[in-house]
């Protein structure tokens, strides 16, 4: 597992969605690069906004980040 900053695997977009730019498993659901996601959107409880800008624990399991937790 590694400590890897939030911006190293989404962007925030114009429009306020954030999209990853890596293939994401966050909660069992796997995010594709580009993939929009809206304010309100929860992924096993997991809401992405609560935590931008802040240290991700992430594990790389054939290809794709799996966010394990947040610092």
């Amino acid at each position: 597992m590694s400590r890897i900053s939030f911006w190293k695997i989404f962007q925030v977009n114009p429009d306020g969605t954030i999209q990853p730019i890596v293939r994401v498993s966050l909660g069992g659901f796997i995010l594709e690069p580009g993939q929009k996601i809206q304010q309100g959107v929860t992924f096993s409880g997991f809401d992405l906004f609560q935590y931008t800008g802040r240290d991700l624990e992430v594990q790389k399991k054939d290809g794709t980040e799996v966010i394990t937790g947040v610092y």
